[in-house]
């Protein structure tokens, strides 16, 4: 019988088991519970946290800051012992968080499981405290029929922010609704190895603008900026603090030496404005270092500045292990019990996800007792929050409706909408797209892509995805003929001496696939080839020895190119898809291709977004947020690097990238005009007021991203050539036009770490740009700081 089959039978058992208990052994003393403050919803939040306090044993506080998983492959995929604990055992004396991630389960049953690990909790345990339950939403509510959202990276293409608003706040209400009420998300690590498995989890290489993807993401699934998330939405943790992009070799768990001036400049903003900002709840610490400590033990990241400095008022929880690896990996410690008390004393609140260090807390404070005023601060942050979200005077979940609610029309219709908008039209020679069903008697689809019904690396089963083919296929109906043929695959994979191996096939392998294909295309009026990545090529590469997820390459695999060259070379029109989990290198494609089309992964709804996009009913919009490489020997390439980075090339490669960052093509044209700066000449104190006016001078209704540029001419320290500083998606009619009107704060858009390590502005001058893309800079004008 499958594992995982069997562990949820189990499961099953256990929670009827638990509430066939509860039901026998409800007798609490109601007349005494009216007595206590910590019950009492009238008293204020502060004063039940200190009654209840008061009441718990340490072993009761040690459990706040305890985690149990009901996923069980967590512990394989980690590294650690399988669980050997019953969920029972792991909970009996209180539990902080409970992680119900990858949640294969229906809704209803999902609903099913966590009220009654609830119910247990408020009528088994002592004190009757509630737990946390936490889960992943990345690009959807990580559980079975949840709404499927386009990944992270594919999202920051649309460069809108209200519509990503729109859908966290879609994926905090069916979290909630499916009895979550803690998320591992967003993901702030800023993206810039494409050769790193998880840079689909990013939302790209720029620091301003995951910023401001942040503040939209956390204010959706919080319900607002005010930090409370009430009974309708869930806490944010953003993740990885900090610097957990930055792995040397884009590989997985290596190291982070990260420039003192760069931490603070690029890594550290969006996650200040997380905190700042839009009041994140939670936070989820780095499985990296940061000036050479382990993130999970570094006091001046967690406390000092985090806490101390920024104003954090939520709770720390780990990356999943990660306190008790300040022993076995960092080595920072001789044994568990150290890990534990280092994690408490730089600030950790919750060990994830089955407190493989944490564990051993009432040991070591018995033994260290000065440390319980630090184990007190932690449980005093998760009671705020558990108070916070209600669950004290109701910690179950509705069953009714639940199963009506998740991924119901209105939500697939935001995923939809968000997958068009995060589309991006790379190539568009001779204006072959948008295609013209009237036009055309039949299409092939082609590519190992094409059937695919993957949506992303972090998504579970979804019984409504569309999948390219099914997408062309319903769009153009019977009136024009879809011939398919996959071509060939995209790698085999296996183990190797216990290690995950990639195994590219032959062109002899392969050559009567690829023919069958090119005969297809050579049938049919005109081709789409669907190529890339799947969710094996581009993955976390968990910690458990063997598991691969990173690349040293980021070329298409196998024989990939070969079929899309050779499609090409048929003479026929042919539109290449590029869909996967990283931007790929593609120059010889890009330069002989008609159209190019690029996905990342767009969720559910693939097929229908795409076929409205390739047919014009919507017009592309969707801009890169990631350079697309010649090959990863131009490895580290971003497009804000300083100016002296790219004054020399290679010999086999220009240092430009094949597609830069901001790029996007459209249906449409746009015409830049009357970039007009209020003044001169601005004190250091004053915003800088400027605007730039927008035409659509094509005929098609569109929508373009405009971008604004900075440059410090002089400054102290070495500056980027370019930063963007400034960005507005807008909408024109075919031939309307718009002023757009922006404002410069020095003090926060034009400032930087200086020789002293101090944030400051200096006087001077400064490039302005106004452009489509990084590459495409249309005006630019100067001005200065007095």
């Amino acid at each position: 019988m499958n594992i995982k089959f069997s562990y949820f039978l189990l499961l099953l058992f256990f929670c009827n088991t638990l509430l066939t208990s509860c039901e026998n052994n409800s007798g609490s003393d109601e007349s005494s519970s009216e007595q206590e403050i910590y019950k009492n919803p009238e008293a204020s939040i502060e004063d039940r946290i200190d009654d209840l306090l008061s009441k718990m044993t340490l072993e009761e506080k040690a459990m706040q800051l305890n985690a149990a998983t009901i996923r069980k492959s967590a512990a394989v995929e980690e590294g650690v012992e399988p669980i050997e604990k019953s969920i029972e055992d792991q909970i009996k004396n209180g539990i902080g968080f409970i992680e119900n991630t990858f949640d294969e389960r229906r809704p209803e049953q999902s609903v099913a499981m966590v009220n009654s690990l609830q119910k247990y909790l408020k009528e088994e345990t002592r004190l009757g405290i509630p737990a946390i339950i936490g889960t992943e939403c990345l690009h959807g509510h990580a559980g079975r029929n949840s709404t499927v959202f386009p990944t992270p990276l594919a999202m920051a293409s649309s460069w809108n922010t209200e519509l990503l608003n729109e859908v966290f706040d879609v994926i905090g209400r069916e979290a909630r609704a499916r009895g979550g009420h803690e998320a591992h998300t967003p993901v702030l690590d800023i993206g810039r190895d494409p050769r790193w498995g998880r840079i689909e989890e990013t939302y790209g290489e720029d620091t301003y603008l995951v910023s401001e993807m942040a503040k939209a993401i956390i204010s959706g699934l919080q319900g607002g900026a005010d930090g409370n998330p009430g009974t309708t939405h869930i806490i944010s943790s953003p993740k990885h603090f900090a610097g957990y992009g930055q792995v040397e070799g884009g590989r997985n768990f290596a190291a982070t030496p990260i420039d003192a001036k760069v931490l603070h400049d690029e890594i550290l903003p969006p996650f200040k404005a997380a905190v700042e900002q839009t009041n994140a709840l939670g936070m989820m610490a780095s499985h990296c270092e940061v000036g050479g400590v382990a993130a999970h033990g570094n006091k001046w990241l967690l406390t000092d500045l985090l806490r101390d400095t920024w104003g954090f008022k939520g709770v720390i929880v780990s990356d999943y292990n990660d306190i008790k690896r300040l022993e076995e990996f960092h080595h920072m410690a001789a044994t568990p019990q150290e890990a534990a008390k280092l994690g408490l004393l730089a600030g950790m609140d919750i060990d994830l996800p089955s407190s493989s260090a944490f564990q051993y807390l009432k040991e070591v404070v018995e033994q260290n007792p000065e440390l319980e005023e630090q184990l007190d601060a932690s449980v005093r942050r998760i009671l705020r929050l558990k108070f916070m979200l209600g669950l004290f005077e109701n910690p179950f979940t509705e069953t009714e409706g639940v199963k009506a609610f998740i991924g119901n029309e209105k939500h697939v219709a935001l995923a939809e909408k968000m997958a068009t908008e995060s589309i991006v039209l790379l190539k568009n020679e001779d204006n072959l797209l948008p295609l013209n069903s009237k036009k055309i008697k039949s299409i092939a689809v082609v590519g190992p892509n094409a059937n695919s019904d993957e949506m992303g690396t972090y998504s579970i089963e979804n019984d409504n995805v569309v999948n390219i083919l099914k997408g062309i296929t319903k769009y153009v109906g019977t009136a024009v003929k879809v011939n398919y043929a996959e071509g060939c695959k995209i790698a085999d994979f296996t183990k190797v001496d216990g290690n995950d191996a990639i195994i590219e096939f032959t062109e002899a392998e392969e050559s009567n696939s690829i023919k069958k294909a090119i005969d297809v295309v050579k049938k049919s009026d005109v081709a789409i080839v669907c190529v890339g990545g799947n969710l094996k090529t581009a993955r976390e590469a968990f910690y458990r020895v063997g598991i691969a997820g990173d690349r040293s390459t980021i070329d298409l695999l196998s024989n990939q190119k070969k079929l899309v060259l050779d499609a090409i070379a048929t003479g026929k029109p042919v539109i290449v898809v590029l869909m996967g989990g990283r931007p790929f290198a593609i120059p010889e494609i890009a330069e002989k291709a008609t159209a190019i089309v690029n996905t990342f992964y767009l969720g559910q709804t693939n097929g229908d977004a795409l076929a409205k996009v390739i047919f014009g009913d919507v017009n592309p919009s969707g801009k890169l947020t990631i350079s697309f490489l010649h090959s990863a020997g131009q490895i580290p390439y971003y497009y804000s690097m300083k100016g002296n980075s790219n004054y020399k090339g290679y010999w086999e490669t220009p240092p430009a990238p094949v597609y830069a960052f901001g790029h996007g093509l459209s249906y449409t044209s746009f015409e830049y005009t009357n970039l007009n700066i209020e003044k001169e000449a601005f004190n250091l104190d004053e915003a800088v007021n400027f605007s730039v006016k927008v035409k659509n001078t094509g005929n098609r209704d569109g929508a373009e991203v405009v971008q604004i540029y900075f440059r410090d001419k002089v400054a102290s320290v070495t500056r980027p050539a370019k930063q963007l500083v400034r960005f507005e998606k807008v909408w024109l009619k075919a031939g309307e036009e718009k002023t757009l009107t922006f404002s410069l704060i020095p003090e926060t858009d034009l400032s930087f770490t200086g020789v002293e390590m101090k944030r400051i502005v200096e006087t001077g001058e400064f490039n302005l740009m106004a452009g489509s893309a990084s590459d495409d800079i249309r005006l630019e004008k100067v001005f200065s700081l007095k």
